[in-house]
């Protein structure tokens, strides 16, 4: 059953960052719409195009949302060896192994009492870490736990040649404070899968089904529109996503309603994520949200911050002004597994740094890890 609601753990702070590095505007691909202004400003107004914000080369999902834990833990006075768990969201590894949130526990100077690991989840990652801090609170398996959740999108996620992943997606990382709760209040979670469909949304070469050779770096696939793919970024199928989007979303989303018995009236905002405008718009438009109980504005402004986007759509439209208020929200994620995930939750006293925009120095490029790796091994001995 993929219902399930918890009395015990409450949200406490949440903390944002944005790489400002390498900014980037829906103009700077007007060649992708034949030079034709009138067809990029309707582009604009159909499906809400606007920034984008790209990560340079080196930085990784963990440097992110270092910077956004160490915002979190700092302004809220946090003791480190008060944290019981870590859990890390991202469809990005700093390596095969070992697992990121081991390397984020070593920087963030955590207890050695605390357990970590990580979650590989696209769009749905910050819900999916949530439903799974939530249990560990529930289960009194933990009373404070440290959720990070981030993309640093790889220069290779999608050509330049194509409208796709340049147009839309982020990098970001998030965290949040998940603690045990004085008070009961009921949050309800709704997780569903269709993995039926997993090739919708798919990088379909590096795993160990299809290792990255040089074959693989060289091949070059021509679609029948005439855009050029290649294995190591993501292929997306976007009438198949689209189709998701209008008739599977609304659905799940209606039927965690039914579950709660709570109508569109209770919810002060839906959380939605920031898929594009587009879609946004269907699917309210199918549930029957007002325009004053969603907004798009997160997408034109920062762009598809993946895994972390729904987040970043509670962010940006209540600043930092979340713990001025009690607010009902619900919060619905999509995308690749293809999976769905909402929940409803209460929000009061919680701190937010709202969205940071953090220029970051210093970054150790692919460049400095292989030689930093040959030096480590050619000066390796076992004896």
């Amino acid at each position: 059953m993929g219902f399930n609601q918890f009395c015990k753990a409450k949200i406490s702070g949440v903390s944002y960052i944005v790489p400002s590095n390498c900014p980037k505007h829906i103009d700077d691909y007007i060649y992708l719409f034949d030079n034709n202004i009138k067809k990029l400003e309707r582009n604009k107004k159909i499906m809400g195009y606007g920034n984008t914000y790209l990560s340079p080369a080196g930085l990784t999902s963990v440097d992110i949302c270092e910077v956004a834990a160490n915002n979190l833990l700092s302004n809220l006075s946090i003791d480190r060896h008060s944290v019981d768990a870590l859990i890390f969201v991202s469809q990005f590894a700093d390596y095969i192994t070992p697992p990121s949130s081991q390397i984020l526990h070593s920087r963030l100077n955590l207890s050695k009492q605390c357990f970590v690991y990580d979650l590989l989840q696209g769009c749905t990652g910050y819900i999916y870490g949530l439903w799974n801090a939530f249990s560990l609170i529930e289960s009194g398996a933990a009373n404070r736990i440290l959720l990070l959740c981030g993309d640093s999108l790889p220069a290779h996620f999608s050509s330049e040649n194509k409208k796709g992943g340049n147009l839309i997606f982020s990098s970001a990382g998030s965290a949040t404070l998940v603690e045990r709760s004085n008070t009961e209040s009921i949050s309800s979670f709704l997780i569903e899968t269709d993995g039926s469909k997993y090739e919708s949304i798919i990088i379909p070469a590096g795993g160990a089904r299809l290792p990255i050779t040089s074959d693989i770096l060289n091949l070059k696939i021509s679609d029948k529109d005439g855009n050029i793919w290649q294995l190591n970024e993501s292929f997306i199928d976007g009438l198949s996503v689209f189709d998701f989007s209008i008739k599977d979303v609304p659905q799940h989303i209606l039927s965690l309603f039914d579950y709660t018995k709570l109508t569109i009236d209770d919810i002060d905002f839906f959380a939605i994520h920031q898929a594009n405008k587009q879609i946004i718009d269907a699917i309210m438009s199918v549930i029957g949200v007002p325009d004053n109980k969603y907004s798009t504005k997160t997408f034109t402004k920062y762009g598809n911050h993946s895994c972390s986007s729904v987040l970043s759509n509670l962010i940006h439209v209540y600043g930092e002004s979340i713990s001025k208020r009690k607010s009902h929200i619900a919060m619905t994620s999509f995308g690749s597994g293809l999976s769905l995930a909402s929940c409803i939750l209460d929000l009061e006293n919680i701190y937010s740094s709202g969205i940071i925009l953090h220029n970051f120095k210093d970054i150790e490029t692919p460049a400095d890890v292989l030689q930093y790796w040959a030096n480590k091994i050619s000066n390796y001995s076992a004896r």
